[in-house]
């Protein structure tokens, strides 16, 4: 035992050297799976003078272990040794020690290892437990009980009920067939015993200790759920019950306990009774509700007994008399809901959600039913409108934050005003017309105040602007419009007009202008209707309002609106560009910032967003500006150059510098590079994609490209630069059109050299993209490129991988290259593959493909690979049958010799499961293989099959004969259907 101790406190030091500590722990282990370790920690236990807290915790942790997963190795002998000594313990650590008091950790894990100990004991040979344990808790006369020993047993009874009652936990199939044997067993007589014994124990301590009280009470709730009502409802216990509701020691508990009594599972018309009985609603009217925490509690009771309500009103077999009783229930409790919804603290208020909830459903079913509503009804969603939207404002101690990681009660409120809009959208679709009515009154009287000049606080201000952007969220189509049919406006046309001309927008609290410009991109289509509402908007837009306002948070999050703002409403814009465009050339400056890393949710460090990733949508916008119908294309080159030429010079004097690895420096060619790609981004993609486009501008875009690139070459092998001419490249090529063609094969090498798999993975889509916009005029190009970029995949694909990302990553390469492949035959580009230039490598890279078509472990990847053959035998493949189409020399021989026979040994295989959803899908390309090569070689395959393919893989001449005749006769899907019956019955 000495020993044990020792190794426990070396373990457990924080001081000792860590080989030691290492042993310590090594020695701990080994005694936890011994098979006597548990008689030593017992006696360890046990004791005296008492070892160490610590060390006594190890030893009960190591007699549960030994309990929990080894009871079968113990005999009767050391059961009952082990029951006569948790009884000792009870009895010397809880009655006869008068002095100290046991550790709580020690106490809990004491309640749990004897809680396991019960679950396998009782009722088979300890029939008696809750007896002996009630029994201990007694003084020799009877009269009142050890308080310690009292404790302890409330304790182990909620122990217990975790074990064998808790329905939120997982349980196997064995545990709960136990578990549900012993509430059966305990229902018999037991459980009577105990509810008197906590009732007992109750009321004998609700003055002379509450904690034991509370443990009673917390008893009472937890088993209610699953005991006789009866041992709860009935008139002694619920009259202590409603008499500890004004305890001020116990009213919380007792409010918990009457919640769990409200929400136990029971038949309707019962638990309606109970309702009735319980008569709850008169009881809260007489409660003391000043105090903010006890508050909460009562209006989760409120919630416990409105959703109950709800569940037993939208009970179907539920007679009507007794609905109509339900629902003058419901209509008793909804002031207590309206009351607590309301009420300033968040809490309180979340608590009744779930009853908000259930009660709209009711309201959007009887309207989908088309059942009137009653004046009460529509009392009750007036106020609950009121109350929902009282509650959307910022509360008086909540301020603000223009930090980008919002304060953790800024973003509760958030999440509360999200659950609180939902409601809002839901009363709306109950009632359009009280919502409509109701929210522009509300916001119409703010705006109205604000015109006169009252002075308002900044959270009714942002509360307007809230409610008005919700507003729009929560209409139905219909009433989602601007003007009427005779152009007047409407009522929501009429809110947006207010707050424009009302000048809102220069209230001075940031979160006021972040509202007032979320709104007017919300709505950007009235200004389609009324365009002469626009240059004010604008005007706010640019100005420190909204782009250039002295706080970040406001100020960026508003480049990202107006870029939209501007995109949506582009044939509106173009009498504004040369104002907007010099209004934003202060802002178009860049300088590059030290990253930031933050924190996912996984605990890895990811870039944070920078001040240049927003700077990005303004050069977007700048782009969408520029690029309009109807400016003339000598001033779009006029003003691409002002913006570009800082850019393209940056670039330049970047170049001309020795190389360097600042990252600050890296980041600033980097940035300059993206802002390019931005501006492109904001020009119109070509309806023809081969076309090239025939304007002034498009010569500034080829000299920032020569320049992009001449960056490119200089600083290739870093991955920030490769980055950002990716990016730029994708933009450029859809506004420029053919005219960047020519740069592609500078582009590609200068990638490909120094690419990683993530950027290969990434860049294989954009070529085969390319490939499909600019065919077949890219086709020499792409002849020239394919090698090496073939090559630079093998060389990846070729390591073994370091660990599972990378691994994943190989596998999302193979079949980002599999799908570059099929995107060339699908642009009709396959003649690359068998050019004179790249002839000599087809055989390579048939055999890659062939490699993961063998591959049964990954079928995403093996029937994309199948899917590829399909495409060679239809392109290549000779026809026998006809003179069409080009003869690829020894192609048929590697059909017959390799890609045939595993259209057959891969189905076969034991790894290939036919019953599998992707595998089918894998075969369906094989047996397309075949059917194709009939189609294409006739008497030729179908002699070749039958002579010489069949009966190497051992077929009966009669099953070869029957597939030949199959192969030849039935379509795709009868023969998929002959083939799958082919292969299983080969498989056997």
């Amino acid at each position: 035992m000495e020993q044990i101790e020792q190794a426990v406190m070396y373990a457990l030091g924080p001081q000792v050297e860590p080989s030691l500590k290492a042993q310590a722990n090594e020695y701990c282990e080994q005694v936890k799976i011994s098979s006597d370790g548990w008689q030593l920690c017992i006696q360890l236990f046990m004791k005296e003078p008492k070892a160490l807290p610590e060390v006594r915790f190890f030893a009960l942790q190591v007699l549960e272990n030994t309990l929990r997963n080894k009871f079968e190795a113990l005999d009767n002998t050391a059961i009952e040794y082990i029951q006569q000594t948790m009884m000792e313990y009870l009895r010397r650590e809880f009655v006869d020690n008068t002095s100290g008091s046991e550790e709580s950790f020690i106490r809990n894990k004491a309640a749990q290892a004897l809680t396991i100990l019960f679950t396998h004991v009782y009722p088979t040979t300890w029939p008696s437990f809750f007896k002996d344990m009630i029994a201990v808790t007694k003084t020799p006369a009877g009269t009142h009980s050890h308080e310690k020993a009292a404790d302890f047993f409330l304790r182990l009874c909620i122990s217990i009920d975790e074990e064998i009652g808790r329905m939120d936990i997982p349980r196997t199939r064995e545990e709960v067939i136990r578990n549900t044997n012993i509430k059966d067993t305990m229902r018999l007589g037991d459980i009577q015993l105990l509810a008197s014994s906590w009732f007992d124990l109750l009321q004998e301590f609700r003055s002379a200790n509450p904690s034991i009280a509370q443990l009673a009470l917390k008893n009472i709730g937890s088993f209610v759920a699953w005991m006789d009502i009866s041992l709860v409802v009935n008139d002694q216990v619920m009259s202590v019950l409603y008499e500890l509701l004004s305890d001020a020691n116990l009213r919380i508990p007792a409010c918990e306990c009457l919640a769990d009594v409200i929400s136990k599972g029971m038949l309707p018309m019962d638990k309606l009774n109970m309702f009735e009985m319980l008569n709850i609603t008169d009881i809260l009217s007489r409660l003391d509700l000043s105090e903010p925490e006890f508050v909460e509690y009562v209006a989760r009771l409120i919630n416990a007994l409105g959703t109950e309500l709800c569940k037993i009103y939208a009970e179907t077999s539920l007679p009507n008399e007794k609905k109509q009783t339900t629902w003058n229930m419901i209509e008793q409790v909804t002031p207590y809901l309206l009351k607590f919804l309301a009420n300033e603290y968040d809490d309180t208020s979340s608590a009744v959600f779930p009853f908000v909830n259930d009660m709209l459903y009711i309201y959007k079913r009887q309207k989908k039913s088309m059942q009137s509503f009653s004046q009460g009804q529509h009392q009750f969603l007036a106020s609950l409108l009121n109350v929902v939207v009282a509650k959307l404002r910022y509360d008086e101690d909540t301020e603000w934050s223009d930090d980008q990681d919002e304060p953790e009660e800024e973003a509760l409120f958030f999440e509360m005003r999200k659950n609180l809009r939902i409601f809002a959208e839901h009363i709306a679709m109950i009632n359009e017309d009280l919502y409509v009515g109701y929210i522009h009154s509300f916001v119409m009287d703010t705006i109205n105040k604000y015109k006169a000049g009252t002075e308002l606080n900044w959270r009714d201000v942002e509360l307007c602007l809230y409610v008005l952007y919700c507003y729009g969220e929560a209409l139905s189509k219909a009433a989602m419009i601007f003007v009427t049919s005779t152009d007047t406006l409407s009522p929501l046309g009429e809110l947006v007009s207010e707050m424009i001309q009302s000048n809102i927008s220069v209230y001075p609290h940031p979160s006021c202008a972040m509202q007032y410009f979320e709104n007017i991109t919300r709505y950007y289509q009235f200004f389609e209707h009324r365009p002469d509402h626009l240059p004010q908007a604008l005007a706010a837009f640019v100005d420190n309002r909204g782009l250039h306002h002295p706080v970040k948070q406001i100020r960026t999050r508003c480049w990202y609106l107006f870029q939209r703002f501007v995109k949506n409403l582009k044939p509106k814009m173009a009498p504004y560009v040369e104002n907007v465009l010099s209004s934003l050339g202060d802002l178009l400056d860049i300088q590059a910032e030290p990253v930031v890393e933050a924190n996912t949710m996984d605990g890895m460090p990811i870039p944070a967003a920078s001040t240049f990733d927003s700077q990005l949508y303004l050069f977007e916008t700048v782009g969408i500006l520029i690029s309009m119908e109807g400016i003339d294309p000598m001033k779009q080159t006029e003003y691409l150059k002002i913006v570009l030429e800082p850019l393209v010079e940056g670039i330049q004097k970047a170049v001309a510098q020795p190389f360097s690895d600042d990252e600050l420096f890296l980041l600033q060619l980097h940035h300059y590079i993206m802002a390019i790609g931005s501006v492109a981004k904001g020009f119109p993609t070509l309806v023809k994609p081969a076309d090239s486009a025939q304007q002034p501008w498009t010569v500034v875009f080829i000299q920032a490209t020569e320049i992009i690139l001449s960056a490119l070459q200089n600083y290739n092998q870093m991955a920030v630069i490769r980055d950002a001419v990716r990016y730029t490249f994708a933009r450029l090529i859809t506004c420029l059109g053919t005219q960047v063609l020519p740069y592609l094969p500078s582009l590609i090498n200068g990638l490909l050299t120094e690419c990683q798999v993530t950027e290969l993975v990434d860049f294989l889509p954009f070529i085969g993209l390319i490939a499909h916009k600019y065919k077949p005029m890219i086709e020499p190009i792409i002849d020239e490129l394919l090698l090496p970029l073939v090559r630079r995949v093998f060389d990846f694909l070729d390591t073994t991988p370091s660990g599972t990302d990378e691994a994943f990553l190989l596998l999302d390469l193979r079949k980002s290259y599999l799908n570059f492949v099929l995107n060339l035959f699908n642009a009709n580009l396959e003649m690359v593959f068998v050019s004179e230039r790249n002839l000599e490598s087809l055989e390579t890279i048939l055999q890659t493909f062939l490699h993961y078509a063998k591959d049964n472990s990954d079928p995403t990847t093996q029937k994309m690979s199948f899917g590829v053959f399909l495409k060679t035998v239809n392109s290549w493949a000779s026809n026998t049958t006809s003179a069409s189409g080009p003869t690829i020399a020894g192609f048929d021989q590697f059909v017959y010799n390799e890609l045939l026979p595993i259209t057959f040994s891969v189905p076969m295989s034991a790894a290939f499961n036919l019953a599998d959803g992707q595998s089918i899908l894998v075969f369906g390309e094989m047996t397309s293989i075949q059917k194709a090569m009939c189609s294409k070689q006739g008497a030729n395959f179908i002699d070749y099959m039958k002579r010489v393919f069949l009966p190497s893989i051992q077929c009966p001449p009669e099953t070869a004969e029957r597939y030949c005749q199959a192969v030849q006769q039935y379509e795709g899907r009868q023969f998929k259907k002959y083939f799958q019956s082919f292969i299983s019955e080969a498989k056997g």
